[in-house]
């Protein structure tokens, strides 16, 4: 009798920790938002790049080489918007059904905050070591840390 009733016990459990399609749909909004407001920052940096680079003074052999540097800097910060976006669209068409646009935001957000990382921390080549911490590095590595634990999470409530 016991036993019957610990496992009916553990099947109740096993029930109320499934979510339901709607709360998957509002993680699913989560996520998206998060993804777009990465997108958004990496065009606000790539606008601060911009600035910077119509500021300095081409004809000095310092401001040529950090002008060459801030372009690669600045297309990267493009790239990176640009490709947040359609991952974002992917998520919500796919809802909860699919689990690749997740997987593919976990890689990418992880990727880029590990190049952040290195970037801090070792004199990579045509980049150098970068000493400025600002806080719009802070919030986009606050987000992706976000779309991370997230979309892990609906992974995992896929997986269930």
């Amino acid at each position: 009798m016991g036993i019957f009733i610990l496992q009916k016990e553990r099947k109740s459990m096993q029930n109320d920790s499934k979510l339901k399609p709607q709360q998957k749909s509002i993680i699913v909004y989560v996520i998206t938002a998060l993804m777009l407001s990465s997108s958004f920052i990496y065009f606000v940096a790539a606008l601060q790049d911009y600035k910077q680079i119509s500021n300095a003074n081409p004809s000095n052999s310092k401001d040529a080489a950090d002008i060459a540097a801030t372009k690669n800097e600045m297309s990267f910060f493009i790239i990176v918007g640009i490709v947040y976006i359609p991952v974002a669209i992917w998520m919500l068409k796919v809802k909860h059904n699919n689990k690749i646009p997740y997987i593919i935001a976990i890689i990418g957000s992880a990727a880029l905050i590990i190049f952040y990382i290195l970037t801090r921390t070792i004199n990579l080549p045509s980049i150098g070591l970068q000493a400025d911490i600002g806080m719009i590095d802070i919030t986009a590595k606050i987000i992706q840390g976000g779309i991370i634990s997230i979309a892990s999470f609906l992974i995992y409530m896929i997986n269930k």
